[in-house]
């Protein structure tokens, strides 16, 4: 019976932990496509240059590593000292949990403590990613609003956007 406990245990530990790998890598995937769109939109654009050409520059910059869209909206000076510093923390860690979290954890199964302190790791590169989310979106939202498109249009075209992938509320 205490054996099966201890199964017991060691199951739900890896249920925990897979569960926020899973979270933490949702939000990366989704912040390092977001940092792709406005690289694009703030560094490749041009006035008139058309969806097809817009296109063609986020379908290559969607190509490229997180660690080179980092480098080239540094180059493009579209970040300030402390974004860069914190989008560059955040890739060590993005680093960590893709190529090397697994064999740095492998007793956090076996030990609770060990649990925890992965479990707060990667609970942090989630927020982070949240937070960096929340800032490109911000700063998005600033670009296209200088360069005149209204919130109604955005409001707009969002709404038609998620119309088309069938999830909005009027569904």
């Amino acid at each position: 019976m205490k054996e099966l406990l201890g199964q017991l245990e060691k199951a739900d530990r890896l249920a925990t932990i897979t569960q926020r790998v899973g979270f933490a890598l949702w939000q990366l995937q989704e912040l390092e496509g977001i940092t792709a769109h406005y690289f694009v939109l703030s560094a490749k654009s041009i006035k008139g240059m058309g969806l097809d050409a817009g296109n063609a520059l986020l379908d290559k910059a969607m190509k490229n590593t997180f660690g080179a869209t980092i480098r080239e909206m540094s180059s493009a000076g579209l970040l300030s000292a402390e974004l860069q510093e914190r989008f560059e923390k955040l890739l060590i860690e993005r680093n960590w949990l893709v190529h090397r979290s697994r064999a740095d954890s492998r007793s956090a199964i076996h030990k609770p403590m060990a649990m925890n302190r992965v479990v707060e790791r990667l609970d942090a590169i989630a927020d982070e990613a949240l937070f960096l989310l929340k800032t490109v979106g911000a700063l998005s939202d600033a670009h296209v609003k200088k360069h005149g498109i209204t919130e109604d249009y955005i409001a707009k075209k969002a709404m038609e956007i998620l119309e088309h992938w069938h999830i909005s509320d009027r569904d």
